[in-house]
């Protein structure tokens, strides 16, 4: 393969004549990562490399010349690797075949850094999780910075901000079109009669923003981190799927996309799409997406959904090699699907479906739902419920492993999909342990690491390492603490401060390590001890 020929500037070829070093960390890193940006192309990051060979050479000059050769910033489908998993799927292979050593491997992790784009607000090459000084040309974000951190805090107990409809909840950051939807399933905390912040709840979807506005208002959101923030459209309010929603739903995709961000994306659906709407999907090229397709054997009393088209749906996209795709068993509810009738139809559809990766989920049930479900003549499921807390006893959740086994006895182990309790596990293992659980759950190994979690990603997620101070400090000034005291260990960051559980989860899944406030270290030392 031909190497492409550098791109010439003025910035380039001033720093070239300052020798092989500007690539290494130092006081001229901001300067070159603006010249190697300048001449950024996101359809053919390649052109960067090139360019950053010029200002290297031994070593270094081989592993990116390497890099170029063999196109090593994408996956045999086409897709792009996205950042955070070039240290294991690209940085690591490099540093042992050059043998770098640790100031070369940092300066190719740079230069890797620099062939992706940074809109919005957040991210440079250089320093990925700060704020910008400068926000790019012609960009103005639709409220201040600090509006939007207040508007955050105003939001719901699970992190719905109505104001701003782009939300920081437990799965990632939620981008949001309208609320409602017409699916009617009982149990939905966005049903009808529901109060959210004031928002009376509707069967359809109101409120519209279009697609280029809702994009611009994740890009401008002080806690949206280019290719780190975990996304979901419609996390919580609607389904992404729609034929009323889709449009919009595409739309923000292919934005995403165009501006090369390789975040995680993900659409939680009961709907089905067809394979024209999958193939458009698969054209994708740059964001990580993921697709969760929920399925329970629930009656259709209370979860009205085509059970027949979105197991055939779940078939269907399965076969993708470009879409990672869970197999998500929930709700399950006490006494309502968790028969052993039902635990075996559930398990036989997913193996014949070619299920990869299982998320477990139980169900959130209030006082409201009970009101609710009497009215509708339904039967209320079992247990005692939390309020904001998903119910699944263990009882019931050994009973749903018994009979995995049983389902899968004619299976080898290692063909056996993976099964976890917390999407975020799901999402990692899908996609390839790669990276650590980004929600940091292995704090609590024997809660949430008990079921089927591949080798590998409890690997990755032992492994990860503590992160620096700088980062940590970049991370608290996008949530108005830049000086709060800090103690980082091997097994948590711990912040002393009176941190919400969402700038908690917000630190988390930007460190991919886990994060916890003064008190909640403590009470987690104290429970090991007992």
């Amino acid at each position: 393969m031909t190497t492409p020929a550098p791109p010439r500037t003025r910035s380039l070829d001033q720093l070239a004549r300052q020798g092989p070093r500007v690539l290494h960390r130092g006081t001229t890193r901001p300067k070159t990562a603006r010249a190697l940006q300048e001449i950024l192309d996101i359809h053919d990051p390649y052109g960067v490399l090139a360019a950053a060979r010029r200002l290297c050479d031994g070593p270094l000059e081989r592993a990116l010349a390497e890099t170029v050769d063999a196109r090593l910033l994408h996956e045999p489908t086409g897709r792009r690797i996205p950042l955070q998993e070039l240290p294991s799927q690209v940085l690591t292979g490099l540093t042992r075949r050059h043998r770098l050593d640790p100031a070369q491997a940092d300066a190719a992790a740079f230069a890797l850094r620099c062939t992706f784009a940074f809109p919005g607000i957040v991210g440079t090459p250089h320093a990925p999780l700060a704020l910008k000084e400068e926000l790019p040309a012609g960009f103005q974000p639709f409220a201040t910075a600090e509006e939007i951190t207040a508007s955050q805090a105003e939001a719901g107990p699970d992190g719905l901000n109505t104001g701003y409809l782009v939300s920081q909840m437990k799965g990632g950051m939620s981008a949001d079109f309208g609320i409602g939807c017409p699916l009617m399933c009982a149990y939905c905390y966005r049903r009808e009669g529901d109060t959210v912040d004031g928002y009376l709840g509707s069967w359809e979807p109101t409120g519209f923003l279009d697609a280029d506005e809702v994009v611009q208002r994740l890009i401008a959101h002080p806690w949206f981190t280019p290719h780190v923030t975990p996304i979901g459209l419609h996390m919580s309010t609607s389904e992404a799927f729609l034929p009323k929603l889709w449009p919009r739903t595409w739309k923000a995709l292919q934005l995403l996309d165009g501006l090369g961000l390789t975040n995680r994306v993900s659409c939680i659906t009961k709907y089905t799409l067809s394979d024209e709407q999958i193939a458009c999907l698969e054209s994708l090229v740059n964001i990580d997406l993921d697709v969760n397709v929920c399925y329970a054997d629930m009656p259709e009393s209370i979860e009205p959904p085509n059970r027949a088209r979105r197991i055939g749906f779940l078939r269907r996209i399965l076969h993708s090699d470009r879409i990672n795709v869970l197999a998500y068993y929930r709700p399950i509810a006490e006494g309502i699907n968790t028969t052993d009738a039902h635990l075996r139809t559930v398990w036989e559809v997913f193996k014949d479906a070619g299920a990869r990766t299982v998320v477990l989920g139980g169900l959130k049930f209030a006082d409201d739902h009970v009101h609710s479900f009497m009215s509708y003549g339904l039967p209320l499921p079992q247990g005692s419920f939390t309020p904001g807390k998903k119910l699944l006893t263990a009882a019931t959740e050994t009973r749903i492993m018994a009979m995995f086994d049983q389902v899968y006895a004619d299976m080898p182990a290692q063909m056996r999909p993976a099964v976890l309790k917390r999407s975020s596990c799901g999402r990692s293992v899908e996609r390839g342990s790669h990276l650590p659980d980004y929600n940091g759950h292995y704090d609590l190994a024997e809660t949430n690491c008990r079921l089927r979690c591949p080798q590998a990603q409890h690997h990755a997620c032992a492994d990860a390492q503590p992160p620096g101070e700088e980062d940590v400090r970049h991370l608290l000034a996008r949530t108005g603490r830049p000086d709060a005291r800090l103690d980082i260990t091997s097994a948590t960051v711990v912040v002393h401060a009176p941190l919400s559980s969402f700038e908690r989860t917000f630190l988390r899944q930007n460190l991919l390590f886990p994060v916890h406030t003064a008190r909640q270290a403590a009470d987690l030392i104290a429970g090991r001890l007992r």
